[in-house]
């Protein structure tokens, strides 16, 4: 079984997944360095040379041709890859889904002197991605808020699916979560 974290960029989720792998011995994949990888681009080189359409049929590829074949991995998604196509589905198909929920001021904190997300310009514009989007993660199976530290955002993680008796994720891992 595997954990995807989904969420706006800036939201944490490859420092998030990261930190899980390390503590439970899981595998880290992060898409957007799948992706930079087969195209021997950065996300930004992507979106500058071939554009946001080839980029997203790019995650679409990687969910098919890779992800389908993840087992016990934590997944940090790129910010946009649930909410094109039928992304969102494939990956609940895959794992327990949690979305990053962080307040738009604390992503803009994170992220302003970043020159390496494509789609952060004008921040008017950038809030309505934000709202646009989050629409899309609350489907997630889960949301947990982000703000305070990350080893709050861990421990909230982990009393979600490592500890206690939660039949909302038996519901998802089934017989795994029991073991």
């Amino acid at each position: 079984m595997n954990i995807i974290l989904i969420g706006f960029m800036g939201s944490g989720k490859t420092t998030i997944a990261r930190m899980i792998c390390k503590k439970y011995g899981m595998r880290f994949v992060d898409t957007d360095k799948l992706i930079e990888k087969r195209e021997h681009l950065t996300v930004k080189e992507i979106f500058d040379k071939k554009g946001e359409n080839y980029f997203r049929e790019l995650e679409r590829q990687v969910i098919d041709s890779e992800l389908m074949f993840c087992e016990g991995c934590v997944i940090a998604t790129g910010g946009g890859m649930p909410c094109f196509f039928d992304n969102l589905e494939k990956l609940k198909s895959l794992g327990c889904v949690i979305f990053l929920n962080a307040p738009f001021n604390v992503i803009v904190e994170r992220i302003k002197d970043s020159d390496k997300r494509p789609l952060f310009g004008e921040i008017n514009e950038v809030e309505k991605l934000y709202d646009k989007r989050r629409k899309c993660y609350k489907k997630a199976h889960f949301t947990v808020s982000v703000g305070e530290s990350k080893e709050e955002v861990l421990l909230k993680i982990e009393k979600l699916i490592f500890k206690g008796n939660n039949e909302n994720i038996y519901k998802i891992f089934g017989e795994w979560y029991k073991g």
